[in-house]
Parts: structure tokens; C-alpha cells; sequence
């Protein structure tokens, strides 16, 4: 399926838009065994065009890693959030983030890549941090929040 093209003013539409979540977020593992995901889609008005979903990855070695992307036909990350992650902006800036917490937004000159510190996240949970995220993207949930399974951090040989 070719992919469409969107822009900057395509994204903010999005974003502005009231939107739900209606489904339980529940988890698999990835194939790297280390990850778990959740990938739900979202009631969005009838005038955006196109298939819009979260996708949300906690490492379960390290919960206090995850990230939570808003995805347009699997294709295009029209924001995105990153706990504790680690990354160069390649497209625009040059900033660095090393297991710091960083948002996505998508430009034009950058698209779905360009990167910055967020003032206003201050949850601590990945459920706390989802809830801030739907609230900031105007996303409603009505459906239960199941916790991402973990297990204890692997010990290093010695």
C-alpha cells in the first residue's frame, strides 16, 4: 500500500483533534524477548483520513525505559514520547539525549524525527505518563490499563 504524504499542517489536524482510545492496553513480547508492546488504534473524526494508532514499548529489563509513538497508517509518527531514552537529532539540531526523556514532533524539514526536552512531563509510572500523553494529545481513554509484565533487572558476569 503506497504510503501518503502528510505535512506539518496535516499533523497539527491530527493533534487538535479530540480522539479516543477505546480498546485495553494489553501486552506481547517482542521478538528481542527484552521488549514488551501495545499497539492500539484510535477513534479519530471522520474528516482525518487515514489510520491512526499508538504504538507503546516498555523494556522489561529496564521499566523505567519506554516510549509511546501516535502513528499514522503504521507509517508516519506524528509525535512521540521517549522515557529514558537515548538518541542524536540527525535532521535538524545535532542534540544529544542520553537516557533523558525527549519528545517527538513531526516538521517538514524533519519529519516524525525532530526531538525536544519536554517542561511538562512528571509522571513516574508508564501508566502515569500514558495518562499525561492522552491528555496532551487530546486522546480520551475508556478502556483498562493492564501493567506491562516485568522481570528483575539481568545481573551482570562477574
Amino acid at each position: 500500500m503506497p504510503r501518503l504524504a502528510i505535512t506539518e499542517t496535516d499533523c497539527q489536524q491530527i493533534l487538535g483533534a479530540l480522539k479516543q482510545i477505546e480498546a485495553n492496553i494489553t501486552w506481547t513480547q517482542k521478538a528481542s524477548k527484552a521488549w514488551v508492546t501495545c499497539r492500539v488504534p484510535i477513534v479519530v473524526p471522520s474528516d482525518i483520513k487515514g489510520r491512526v494508532e499508538l504504538v507503546m514499548t516498555v523494556n522489561m529489563e529496564e521499566p523505567s525505559k519506554f516510549s509511546f509513538s501516535l502513528l499514522l497508517n503504521n507509517a508516519h509518527r506524528i509525535t512521540g514520547l521517549d522515557v529514558n531514552g537515548s538518541h542524536i537529532n540527525k535532521c535538524s539540531d545535532g542534540q544529544r539525549w542520553d537516557h533523558q526523556t525527549h519528545k517527538h514532533s513531526w516538521s517538514d524539514t524533519c519529519p516524525g524525527g525532530h526531538a525536544y526536552t519536554p517542561p511538562d512531563i512528571s509522571g513516574g509510572s508508564v501508566e502515569e505518563v500514558f495518562r499525561q500523553f492522552c491528555t496532551e494529545s487530546k486522546i480520551a481513554f475508556t478502556g483498562a490499563f493492564l501493567p506491562a509484565p516485568l522481570q528483575p533487572g539481568l545481573r551482570g558476569l562477574s
